[in-house]
């Protein structure tokens, strides 16, 4: 599950200094069988989790709490709003953490560190985030166990469970607009969810201490959008059949130069891969079906990138690939010159010389367009 900034919770923490003067408080009631005479609690604010550009501009602290009969307590930071992280005796997949503002008093209840359940109670943004959890925890445990049970996860499958949880995470959205989890629940989904539902926030939940979370992902998905219409934009010039496609000359097996000029009047296909490109050879059946279909209606050049000429000949050779094979190597001018973001890259060109689809990834409708077009 896509969780905001998560290499903050992953991050190598700093040497253990004391907190600076508090108000408020924290009670930690550990499970039954917790044994150890010291527990640690890990924490920084959320303004240097915002500001930080790296792992090392983290300015984690880390206090040590005595525990007496399964109690601990821990003064909260008065440097501002932060999280904090109980960490286990042992190295778990996540840890109990809780968002508190310095005056804060709250009652931590662990029950079991493996599997972890725990909650938390004392302030509206904690009962409600131990709500959410309650209703997205078992959601993601079963995509957790998906994933690490097997290497070869059904994709079907896993995007069943996510789907569930994006629709967890927006029944709760929707059944608590004014919680100030809002802010934090809504990082959790796709770009687009997400800036539907950021531009209906209400003032309470915008006022949360999670809120700069919401801010920072917002900056993301902007920028994602914008970079997406820019794509989209791209793809209806390219599909216009107005851009000239950028010429190239690369040496094909045998070292014989081959220029995209020497097709001209045909359809022509390009297939950007690389031997290193696990989804490219995955791709090679339906475009030697497609290869076979057309003849000599339309002549296809694999373009070879970003390996060594010794292993794209291996891949080629391995692979048993039938069509016109070049090789472009590292140079990155081509690629960049066909607004290439991703490998397997297609694209059609029609027999006048012009880019008429470009497709990323292997997309069975590129076969369905390629049909369209060549009659």
């Amino acid at each position: 599950m896509k969780k905001l900034l998560f290499w903050v919770l992953t991050a190598v923490m700093l040497p253990l200094v004391s907190c600076s003067k508090n108000e408020g408080e924290v009670t930690i009631r550990l499970p039954e069988d917790f044994r150890e005479n010291n527990i640690v609690v890990g924490h920084l604010t959320i303004d240097n989790m915002m500001s930080a550009n790296s792992a090392d501009d983290l300015k984690v602290v880390y206090d040590t709490l005595e525990v007496k009969n399964g109690v601990a307590s821990l003064k909260l930071d008065a440097a501002g709003a932060s999280r904090y992280e109980i960490i286990p005796p042992t190295v778990m997949m996540s840890d109990p953490e809780f968002y508190a503002l310095p005056t804060d008093n709250l009652e931590v209840t662990v029950k079991s560190f493996d599997p972890l359940d725990y909650e938390v109670k004392g302030s509206e943004l904690m009962e409600d985030m131990t709500a959410y959890r309650k209703i997205t925890g078992a959601i993601q445990q079963e995509y957790t166990e998906l994933v690490t049970a097997s290497e070869d996860v059904s994709p079907e499958r896993a995007k069943e469970i996510m789907d569930r949880y994006d629709a967890a995470v927006k029944k709760f959205v929707a059944d608590h607009p004014d919680s100030p989890v809002v802010a934090f629940a809504m990082t959790e989904l796709s770009g687009d969810d997400f800036n539907e539902l950021y531009g209906k926030m209400s003032a309470k939940a915008k006022s949360s201490i999670l809120m700069p979370f919401a801010e920072a992902y917002n900056k993301q998905v902007q920028s994602m959008l914008s970079d997406r219409a820019a794509e989209q934009e791209r793809k209806a010039e390219v599909a216009s059949g107005t851009i000239v496609a950028p010429a190239f000359t690369l040496p094909d097996l045998a070292g014989k130069q081959v220029s995209l000029s020497d097709f001209r009047g045909k359809w022509v296909v390009l297939d950007f891969w690389g031997s290193w490109c696990g989804w490219c050879v995955k791709g090679f059946p339906a475009l030697k079906e497609a290869y076979g279909k057309y003849g000599d209606k339309i002549v296809v050049i694999g373009i070879d990138c970003n390996e060594s000429e010794a292993d794209w000949k291996a891949g080629v050779k391995e692979h048993s690939l039938p069509w016109i094979n070049v090789y472009n190597g590292m140079d990155r001018k081509l690629y960049e010159a066909y607004g290439i973001e991703g490998f397997p890259t297609k694209a059609i060109i029609n027999p006048e010389g012009k880019l008429v689809d470009l497709t990323t990834g292997e997309d069975p409708s590129f076969y369905e367009r390629l049909a369209s077009f060549v009659k």
